[in-house]
């Protein structure tokens, strides 16, 4: 079985759509849908936005069922001329930007003690069909100068508010992690709101094919 967890009802709605999914309501209060691609079972949980509602989800999945691998999709932000608006990527290297002691313990921004690193790396054997890139999570939207410069120097091309805090609970539980992102806007492009949403409409779109690709492997 798999486990998926996705931030947002509207990113995992075409592939609750396309499949057999059961809707649920987990003891967390989060929404369960359990359902199969092809011969393989998922379970999936819609964590809601941020690094704790993802990190919790996360370890609810792996206390409660007996998984295989988690898999995070959802839709992120990218850096302009490093990454395309409307494709995706297969994260290999993933981190927390605003996770901060530089100040206090002489270490780099994003380093977490209790694992000696400040890149947590999912797996993409499975996912050879998509290039890769590599990923800066923190808790606040992302679109400030200062916080892309920061992005950047951590050789991070897109963003998103769960992917790190995701990767760390895999880590920490020994679980597989695969992680499939769709930009649906790069910083400095100039996009408005009514562009954003149209465009994470066709990423979500999207999603099903390739957890078909991933299943399938």
């Amino acid at each position: 079985m798999v486990g998926i967890v996705v931030a947002l009802h509207s990113e995992a709605e075409n592939v609750i759509l396309k499949t057999d999914a059961e809707k649920s309501i987990a003891k967390n209060g989060k929404t369960i849908y359990k359902g199969t691609i092809g011969d393989d079972r998922f379970v999936l949980i819609e964590s809601g936005i941020g690094k704790v509602n993802a990190a919790l989800s996360t370890q609810f999945l792996i206390d409660n069922y007996d998984l295989d691998c988690i898999l995070n999709f959802g839709s992120v932000g990218g850096i302009i001329g490093k990454a395309e608006t409307l494709s995706y990527y297969a994260v290999k290297k993933c981190c927390q930007y605003d996770f901060d002691l530089s100040a206090l313990d002489n270490v780099p921004v994003g380093y977490i003690q209790d694992y000696d690193t400040v890149y947590f790396y999912p797996k993409t054997d499975r996912l050879s069909f998509l290039p890769k890139a590599n990923l800066a999570t923190s808790d606040r939207f992302t679109e400030k100068d200062a916080d892309i410069a920061t992005v950047s120097f951590l050789e991070c091309t897109l963003f998103d508010m769960e992917g790190g805090a995701i990767a760390q609970v895999c880590t920490a539980n020994n679980l597989p992690l695969y992680m499939i992102k769709g930009v649906t806007d790069t910083h400095g492009s100039g996009n408005d709101v009514n562009t954003f949403y149209d465009n994470l409409r066709t990423v979500r779109n999207g999603f099903y094919d390739l957890l078909v690709m991933f299943f399938d492997r």
